[in-house]
């Protein structure tokens, strides 16, 4: 019997060297910029990717109580209400790092300290007509090539305090509401964080970890929905922790050699018993 539990000790432990898992973290703001719908990061911005799990970023805006997906609100000045995303990297006003939706009618350049970001209130500007309010800008992100039985982290800031955000999930075509995605929960900026200065929240600890988007694998496209409960939210990083090949590392062989010549000595000794009995 001793043998047998040898036996699974020393295998266990050849296994346990052949765990591993690769993370990978897109980090989306690199400057004060504004960044063009569907941008691609790789995991830092670039053009495109080759052979490497890819994160595409769109602004979106939501009307009515199912969040449904709407083309940009065309103010009556003739104005879009979104137009592509920005990022900014702690500036203006120690906002925050991160990227969000652009709207141009809350300022153009670079003056980004007058941008809602992600709101729930993208369009409501008193001098406009009462019916143009109303609108969530969100942002919403692809996912591709993503490795199966990934877990995802967000790390969010904001430049209010006390803001919150839900985060919604969906495999396979573009979706065209968030009540057509997955519910995964709502989450404090604040939560593993703290209030800075200027009223701002810049937490360094992901709020979400853990998260899974079901179906998600290297053969499907991913997509998660981010909406605030505020304004001037930010996305500031997305990990991948993905499980990889595994790859015998060179204390396995050790170790395997060890369990043969611990087995080769038991069968050893019961064969001296045997022929001695």
């Amino acid at each position: 019997m001793k043998q047998f539990s040898l036996m699974g000790i020393v295998a266990g432990l050849a296994l346990a060297s052949l765990a591993q898992a690769s993370v990978t973290t897109y980090t989306f703001a690199t400057s004060d910029k504004l960044v063009s719908q569907g941008s691609t990061y790789c995991p830092t911005y670039s053009t495109s990717c080759s052979n490497e799990p890819s994160v595409g970023v769109y602004a979106e805006q939501t009307t009515g109580s199912h969040g449904t997906f709407v083309t940009p609100v065309t103010t009556w000045n003739g104005q879009s209400t979104e137009n592509g995303l920005f990022t900014v990297i702690d500036t203006p006003n120690d906002y925050g790092t991160g990227i969000a939706p652009y709207n141009p009618s809350d300022g153009s350049g670079n003056n980004y300290g007058n941008q809602q970001g992600i709101t729930d209130d993208a369009d409501n500007t008193a001098s406009w007509p009462s019916n143009m309010g109303g609108n969530d800008n969100i942002l919403l992100l692809k996912l591709s090539d993503i490795p199966a039985n990934s877990t995802l982290s967000l790390l969010l800031q904001a430049g209010v305090e006390g803001d919150s955000f839900t985060v919604y999930t969906s495999t396979g075509a573009l979706p065209t509401s968030l009540g057509g995605m997955t519910d995964d929960g709502t989450f404090d900026v604040d939560e593993k964080g703290g209030d800075q200065k200027n009223g701002s929240s810049q937490p360094g600890t992901s709020q979400v970890s853990g998260l899974t988007i079901n179906g998600l694998d290297a053969g499907a496209t991913g997509w998660i929905a981010i909406q605030a409960d505020c304004h001037y939210l930010l996305l500031d990083t997305l990990t991948i922790n993905s499980p990889t090949a595994a790859t015998p590392e060179p204390r396995y062989y050790g170790i395997l050699l060890s369990l043969f010549l611990v087995l080769a000595g038991v069968l050893y000794q019961r064969r001296r018993a045997q022929a001695n009995a």
